[in-house]
């Protein structure tokens, strides 16, 4: 039975989507056609050209002048879609691909604009078969007075040795198509500054060339203008190359046989050996139980233009084997010299070789010889194996052996820290012998002395006396400074100096870190050399002193002015007082008397209490100043109490209810001017309390004078 697959592309009317998988593995690099994909993301191999072709009567022309333009020839390596046709419709770049062309743009110039580029090919087997892909988008000037060759236009020729237009089975790839005639199927339109935009999606196209190998051929992609000034075309291309067959995949342990056709035709039909049709996909997959080796299957293809090609491949097992000998080491050779040969032939098909000499440098040749002028010793050397038609490959990596000795050399570094040592080891031969017997790749050296190595190939070429002098660092200076010790909630910076380098364990590389935890931190300093010198502090927190009192009373007013403060003590450290009041009291024990503001409403105490080490604590209390309400009142003149509750807002009663005085200025003991008799009066004071609220207080003074 036959087992098929569909396609990995699909197509809408003409439009050809490239099928990813073949790209990834085809498309990157093209070694038979450099750069006709534009992958070096420029115009190398390529040639530009533009000019003006202008309507008589409407545009001058102009010569053809070869050079890239900015802005009618750009390369595009981002994927977006063309704004003009809008939305996600027509994308820059074709699927599988990661670089495309504009060609031409929007601007109209002074009319007539057009331009191409060109890529010639030597045709070889291994490039006969050209994929082209494009799209387009042209101005549809809509009206009679505009011919057909006056209108934008996008124009592909496939031209000989000569200049001339191929023709035969080829020439079905030349596309000529203008605004209003599109000359291959799937074309779409949409209205732009109200007239018709006609547009064409990507489409690919082959082209066989194997009737033309070992000739120079030309591909020549043009876009144009109208031939007046009013209307634009432009243009999207990207190509590659690759022989013309069909790809076999059938390893040594496949299970099915998978035949593919070349991407770029609209339509394959395969047939078996007896000519039935069995399938009409680009990839035909025949189970392993069904075919032998030998079979021949057939697949007939055209492409969008009307390109036709048969091709036939027949199935074998395909096992390349990569595998190489290589010559040893000859001490009279002094070119470092090595020849490699392959020692496997292909058992079908051919085999395509890649070497990797490890060196940075490749080669594709069968069996090369190579001359490492950049390393000695054991290089690693990788062949990879491809054998066409299919895909199947094989590699393997070994160990050549390389001896060039004025590359064989001692690495390390020749000074060492006091106290400590320096790793030296050898490069670039096959084993060495030390100065000290060794015969390891490196030693280890901590005194000073002279160094020497001889190197050694496997068959014991040798080099001169290597030679390098080892030479203890002198010490160097590495200071710390710092105090470890911190109060409670506060921080110490730790800092050191002298040093290239720094590292502490809390993490920072600077010359200093700050921290606020008790403990263990180390900072280890390197000089220019990379000798390392290390500190330890050890950090304490000291706790805060206690800074807790207790006072006499907590309130105060005119007549109980005074009061005493307390703490407990402790060793070491020193109380310092803040009365509230402007002065300063010291001690464990106080006392304290204030010249009460009758204004204020408290006094803050502040004890500050400060240990032997500058660690501080403070606390605060609030000692509220109450209303002073005499009982006796003495208004005789001579100074003393000769007002009653100056500043408070007060109302006098006398017996009767009668009011004598009503104010804040105080009651001097008249009424209408006339002294008041000794006696008791009732007052009806507002005030403001301790704690902001308005109070009152109601009562009785006894007038004496």
């Amino acid at each position: 039975m036959y087992l098929c697959v569909k396609p990995l592309y699909k197509h809408i009317i003409m439009l050809f989507v490239f099928l990813t998988g073949f790209m990834n593995t085809g498309l990157a690099d093209e070694p038979y056609c450099t750069n006709i994909g534009f992958e070096l993301h420029n115009f190398t191999n390529w040639r530009a050209y533009t000019w003006a072709d202008g309507q008589s009567g409407y545009v001058t022309s102009t010569p053809k002048v070869e050079g890239i333009v900015n802005g009618r020839h750009t390369i595009i390596t981002s994927n977006g879609y063309d704004p003009i046709v809008g939305g996600t419709q027509l994308k820059l770049i074709p699927d599988g691909y990661s670089t495309s062309v504009k060609l031409g743009s929007t601007s109209l110039g002074n009319g007539g604009l057009r331009q191409s580029l060109t890529y010639q090919l030597d045709v070889t087997p291994q490039n006969a078969f050209i994929v082209y892909s494009f799209a387009v988008v042209l101005q549809d000037p809509h009206d009679s007075s505009h011919f057909p060759e006056d209108e934008p236009r996008f124009k592909v020729s496939i031209l000989d040795k000569d200049g001339n237009e191929i023709t035969g089975e080829a020439s079905c790839a030349n596309y000529d198509v203008n605004a209003s005639n599109a000359s291959v199927e799937g074309w779409n339109t949409i209205q732009y500054n109200g007239k018709p935009l006609y547009w064409r999606d990507w489409t690919a196209v082959g082209i066989n060339l194997t009737k033309y190998i070992g000739q120079t051929v030309t591909l020549e992609f043009m876009s144009a203008n109208c031939r007046r000034k009013g209307h634009f075309g432009y243009a999207y291309l990207t190509a590659h190359c690759q022989p013309l067959y069909i790809t076999v995949d059938y390893c040594a342990d496949d299970k099915i046989a998978t035949l593919t056709a070349p991407v770029g035709f609209k339509s394959y039909q395969w047939k078996d050996s007896l000519n039935n049709p069995v399938f009409t996909g680009q990839t035909l997959q025949l189970l392993s139980t069904v075919i032998s080796e030998g079979d021949t299957y057939t697949c007939e293809m055209q492409s969008a233009t009307g390109c036709d090609a048969t091709l036939s491949a027949t199935i074998f097992r395909y096992s390349p084997n990569a595998d190489f000998t290589h010559s040893r080491v000859d001490c009279n050779k002094v070119n470092n010299t090595i020849i490699f040969t392959i020692a496997s032939p292909p058992t079908h098909g051919t085999l395509d070789y890649h070497w990797d000499f490890g060196d940075g440098s490749t080669t594709t040749d069968q069996n090369p010889t190579h001359d490492f002028h950049s390393v000695s010793g054991m290089i690693p050397v990788t062949l990879v194996v491809k054998n066409p038609p299919s895909t199947c490959t094989d590699s393997v990596t070994k160990m050549v052996e390389t001896f060039y000795p004025p590359l064989i050399g001692i690495d390390g570094d020749s000074t060492y820290c006091p106290g400590e040592t320096t790793l030296l080891k050898a490069h670039g031969a096959h084993h060495y012998e030390w100065f000290d017997g060794s015969t390891a790749d490196s030693i280890t050296v901590g005194r000073d002395t002279e160094v020497w190595m001889i190197g050694y190939s496997s068959n014991n070429c040798h080099t001169d006396t290597i030679r390098v002098n080892v030479k203890q660092e002198p010490d160097w200076v590495f200071t710390t400074s710092g105090s470890e010790l911190f109060c409670s909630g506060g921080s110490t910076v730790l800092s050191a100096s002298g040093a290239a380098t720094y590292s502490w364990s809390t993490g920072e590389t600077s010359d200093s870190t700050r921290v606020n935890k008790p403990g263990t931190y180390t900072v280890t300093g390197k000089n220019r050399r990379g000798c390392e010198k290390q500190f330890t502090f050890t950090v304490n927190e000291d706790p805060l002193p206690d800074a807790g009192f207790n006072m006499s009373v907590n309130k105060i007013d005119l007549h109980n002015n005074e009061l005493s403060c307390s703490v407990t003590a402790q060793n070491g450290v020193s109380y310092h007082w803040d009365m509230g009041d402007g002065k300063i009291e010291l001690g464990t024990r106080i006392t304290h008397k204030y010249d009460v503001d009758p204004n204020l409403t408290n006094y803050k105490i502040t004890l500050t209490a400060v240990n032997a080490n500058g660690c501080r604590n403070s606390a605060s209390k609030m000692v509220n100043v109450v209303l002073f309400i005499p009982n006796v009142f003495t208004p005789n003149g001579d100074g003393i109490n000769d007002k009653f509750m100056e500043g408070k807002e007060i109302i006098i009663y006398d017996r009767n209810g009668n009011i004598l005085y009503k104010g804040d200025n105080g009651w001097d003991g008249n009424y209408k001017g006339e002294k008041a008799d000794n006696d008791t009066y009732f007052y009806y004071i507002k005030y403001i309390d301790t704690d902001g609220s308005e109070k009152t207080a109601k009562g009785f003074i006894q007038l004496k004078r």
